[in-house]
């Protein structure tokens, strides 16, 4: 309860609702979302963004940040953990708090740019930043369920007061009352993205948003619409971090986007009825190869061969056989590393440390790339020594020690996606 003592300390006022937002791991299907394509991932509870909350009756919104504050021992120039502002306000020189302002711009389109009420909020996240595991779109999830606590909730047809949109996102349960308010919620989060500046899709705020406890969302990227498959038994989901980091900002993966998207176009002409790269098919690729840049073919060629690996990664994990499922996981990072590009010397290293380690049945990047984790199954049963293995192998690496990297490695737990407590 240190943080509702420190949110009284800051506001003076009272904590009332606590907002707890998981982080998410793609199991597979990475960089294949904003393609139309489906992606499986998993809400994690023991990495997460809590955050608590009390609505104002005015524009304000003010905003704290443990991690960015000196007590967390984070001190960095560029963002002050204290910000102040109005609803109304222009974007703000701060790029933490663009994130929050992305989601009040949103929010107020969906309800016809009305004056929108703010909020006293105090976050605190345990997720890596820049690390793959969506630090960003729980921060923008963090203020959209915010916004909603402050001036109610809308799937777009039909408005709910605070209560009956809460006791919707706390249930979960498979209704399409339920359906239609998280497919609001998370297309809302990934628009607060783009308002910020990124191009990503909204997988991530939707893995975060329905997740529930021992079971993988496998989302329909084109449908926006998602359903859920049980997670085996005797598996392990550990992540890898490399500590090294990305800005997705200035990362380059929107230009592997453009160039997907230039041969996406030149294709389009041969089956007119394609309405995303998730519609062409590898023959046609294949077929029309020379008529696309090198680029052009390899970004879509990553796509088009993650659909089906999606699928049979699936399938695998049905029949128990995690030995091809890791398979397709170290193809993923292949593909990743060779077609998509955006892998990096640390990642490599990391993925090569993993599947060299007894348990592994396969690794990959996970995330935007450039940095940040990568993804291992692991026999449950060897957890313990594969963890100690593969960051002693990692941080004594020739061309990682001179970089005085000390890594993070630990297992995913499963758990339920955005929940409210009131206090």
């Amino acid at each position: 309860m240190q943080d509702k003592q420190e949110f009284k300390n800051k506001f003076q006022i009272e904590a009332k609702y606590e907002i707890i937002v998981p982080s998410r791991v793609n199991l597979i299907g990475e960089h294949s979302d904003y393609f139309g394509n489906f992606v499986m991932s998993m809400a994690v509870e023991n990495v997460k963004m809590k955050s608590y909350l009390c609505p104002r009756d005015d524009d304000k919104v003010r905003m704290f940040s443990v991690n960015l504050s000196e007590s967390k021992g984070i001190t960095n120039g560029n963002y002050k953990p204290f910000e102040e502002f109005s609803v109304l306000d222009d974007r703000i020189n701060d790029q933490w708090v663009q994130y929050v302002q992305g989601a009040i711009a949103m929010y107020a389109e969906e309800y016809t740019r009305r004056k929108l009420k703010g909020f006293d909020l105090l976050i605190d996240s345990s997720i890596p930043v820049g690390g793959g595991l969506s630090s960003s779109s729980a921060l923008t999830m963090t203020a959209i369920v915010a916004l909603g606590i402050a001036n109610g909730f809308t799937d777009g047809a039909k408005n709910y007061t605070p209560e009956e949109g809460l006791a919707i996102l706390n249930k979960k349960d498979d209704s399409e009352t339920t359906k239609n308010l998280f497919r609001k919620l998370f297309m809302m989060g990934c628009w607060s993205e783009y308002w910020y500046g990124t191009r990503g899709g909204f997988n991530d705020h939707l893995a975060m948003t329905v997740g529930k406890k021992g079971v993988a969302s496998v989302s329909d990227n084109f449908k926006k619409d998602y359903e859920y498959v049980p997670l085996p038994r005797g598996l392990s989901i550990v992540i890898c971090n490399t500590m090294v980091r990305h800005n997705q900002l200035y990362s380059e993966y929107d230009n592997r986007k453009k160039d997907a998207w230039h041969g996406f176009a030149k294709l389009n002409h041969y089956v007119p009825s394609a309405k995303n790269v998730r519609d062409i098919s590898l023959e046609l690729l294949e077929e029309h190869k020379n008529e696309l840049t090198e680029n052009e073919y390899k970004r879509l060629l990553h796509p088009i061969t993650e659909k089906q690996r999606v699928f049979d990664f699936i399938d695998a994990l049905k029949e128990r056989d995690f030995a091809k499922a890791g398979e397709l996981l170290n193809k993923t990072h292949e593909s990743l590393r060779r077609n998509y590009e955006v892998s990096c010397n640390e990642l490599n290293i990391m993925q090569r440390a993993a599947v060299n380690s007894p348990g592994c049945y396969g690794a990959r990047l996970v995330g935007g790339g450039f940095g940040g984790c990568v993804i291992a199954l692991v026999d449950e049963s060897k957890k313990n020594d594969f963890i100690v293995r593969v960051k002693k192998q990692y941080d004594n690496d020739p061309e990682i020690s001179v970089l005085e990297i000390d890594s993070e490695i630990w297992e995913a737990v499963s758990g339920e996606g955005i929940l409210v407590n009131e206090l």
